[in-house]
């Protein structure tokens, strides 16, 4: 793994030396990490940078898992979407599964040495209650909660409540109907990565042509879960406009992650939407599928974040760094990553979609433009650097 030393190269070492500093006052602190995967999306990735860098600065983060079944991740799953929207059917016997396989794992998740507890989106929710509470604990919401369900929210206030802090990702995302303080930290892409490390065109090349993918036409991409928020299948209808005007090509290059188990739905979905389709290939948890992700992005001349929800996106950030305009959807997260016209464009629609790709498409300048500015704007704002800062700031009260 890095260590903070490792990214001087990059941020400088004013920037360094600031969370080294911030950090003193936390130094053998222990801090737990809690959330429902080691894997897939996220919320993993950005734990799997950020614990150990937690740890080079001197605090004893950990990062603990909660174990559920099928039938609490498909019920986590409705709650999780109607945070950001869709209608539920809330029963009694899915609260009573909720709260159980929570109070389970209070049984064995032993938090006698935490100073600080961090718990990650609804599926730990709960947790707090199942625990005497010796130490601050904090919420943190990944998704987009501006027009949640008022039925499904109400439910879970009764835990919110219990919580010294809500970290939330945009401002938008603030309620003011919980007592709990709410403070905003944007997530991060981590430059030292598999996903986002320096890569040559050459090796990109050689990587992506174990896949059939042609160089001598443009490639749109988007990259994302097969979720039903992430609109895979409104990026198609996207790309059957932009093939009525330019010869390219679309890659969808997606996973499936343990506590999504809708992934495989979405999934076949789109299988069957592109089984006709020229120049549109589909991907599914590719072999060393970090390396893959950074020379996509890094081949692609546009990449398309085309969600209808979105909590942020870390996929924007990664495709900015690498220097690739991105169009995006006007939801949640991702506007604060595109500045529209600057980095690439905020759409409303497949039309438009369609439309501001194609204009990037055509226009090399503005194309080389837009990325030289997407780099620096990620630089600036969107790394992990930046990231374990706010943190410390936060959790050192």
């Amino acid at each position: 793994m890095n260590t903070l030393n490792d990214y001087r190269k990059i941020v400088g070492d004013k920037k360094i030396n600031e969370i080294i500093n911030e950090a003193k006052p936390l130094k053998g602190k222990y801090l737990t990490h809690i959330n429902s995967t080691f894997y897939g999306g996220g919320v993993a990735e950005i734990l799997s940078s950020l614990v150990f860098l937690m740890n080079d600065v001197g605090i004893k983060a950990e990062w603990r898992l909660l174990r559920g079944d099928k039938n609490f991740f498909n019920i986590t799953k409705s709650f999780h979407n109607s945070l950001q929207g869709s209608d539920i059917k809330l029963t009694e016997k899915n609260k009573k599964i909720y709260e159980k396989i929570n109070y389970l794992n209070s049984l064995f998740i032993h938090l006698e040495k935490s100073d600080i507890v961090i718990a990650h989106d609804v599926q730990v929710l709960p947790l707090i209650k199942f625990f005497k509470k010796t130490q601050p604990w904090i919420w943190r919401c990944h998704v987009d909660i501006s027009n949640q369900n008022k039925k499904l929210w109400k439910y879970l206030t009764g835990f919110i409540n219990l919580y010294d802090n809500i970290i939330i990702s945009d401002k938008n995302y603030i309620k003011n109907d919980i007592n709990t303080e709410q403070k905003i930290i944007m997530p991060s892409i981590d430059p030292l990565s598999d996903k986002n490390k320096n890569l040559s065109l050459k090796k990109a090349k050689a990587i992506l042509s174990d896949f059939n993918i042609k160089f001598n036409k443009p490639i749109i991409s988007q990259i994302s879960r097969y979720d039903i928020w992430k609109d895979p299948v409104g990026v198609v209808d996207t790309f059957l406009l932009i093939k009525k005007k330019i010869d390219c090509q679309l890659i969808l290059l997606g996973n499936t992650s343990i506590d999504d188990p809708e992934g495989d739905k979405i999934y076949k979905q789109v299988i069957k939407k592109t089984k006709n389709i020229k120049d549109c290939i589909v991907l599914l948890n590719v072999e060393n599928n970090d390396i893959v992700v950074n020379a996509l992005q890094r081949m692609s001349d546009v990449v398309l974040q085309k969600s209808l929800k979105e909590g942020f996106a870390l996929t924007v950030s990664e495709a900015l760094w690498k220097g690739t305009p991105v169009v995006g959807s006007n939801v949640g997260g991702i506007p604060n990553q595109i500045i529209n016209g600057k980095n690439g464009y905020l759409v409303n629609s497949i039309k438009e979609c369609a439309e501001k790709t194609i204009k990037i498409l055509q226009d090399n300048n503005l194309r080389k433009k837009m990325g030289e500015y997407a780099y620096e704007y990620v630089k600036e704002n969107f790394l992990i650097t930046r990231h374990l800062l706010d943190y410390i700031k936060i959790i050192n009260f």
